[in-house]
């Protein structure tokens, strides 16, 4: 019997490791989408990463626009440690031009030597 129930709540653990928190609404029109990664393994699932996008288009596209991403955080997966992918975004005009995610420094260092 306890041979059966180990396996059944492995499974039980993945599944639920899989689920989204769904969009979530943010201040100042802003939204949020978390998932885990319930699939086993190290490093970055893009098959998670994809489906938190999916779902943030799909509730953008349900208002006639597109999604703006404010902010994303991927988390990989290590041993003892599901792997997650969490996105900060907005609903937007459609036809904006497209910015990089990557963010211009705060402060520059420059080193002179003699």
């Amino acid at each position: 019997m306890k041979l059966i129930a180990f396996p059944l709540i492995i499974v039980s653990i993945m599944l639920a490791g899989c689920a989204s928190t769904g969009v979530i609404p943010m201040d100042q029109d802003s939204y949020y989408i978390g998932k885990k990664d319930g699939s086993p393994g190290l490093g970055v699932s893009f098959g998670n990463k994809a489906a938190v996008y999916k779902e943030a288009n799909a509730f953008c596209s349900e208002k006639g626009l597109e999604v703006k991403v404010l902010r994303e955080i991927v988390t990989p997966a290590a041993p003892a440690r599901l792997g997650s992918t969490e996105l900060y975004f907005k609903c937007v005009e459609p036809g904006g031009t497209a910015e990089p995610l990557e963010k211009e420094a705060d402060v520059v260092i420059e080193i002179r030597q003699k």
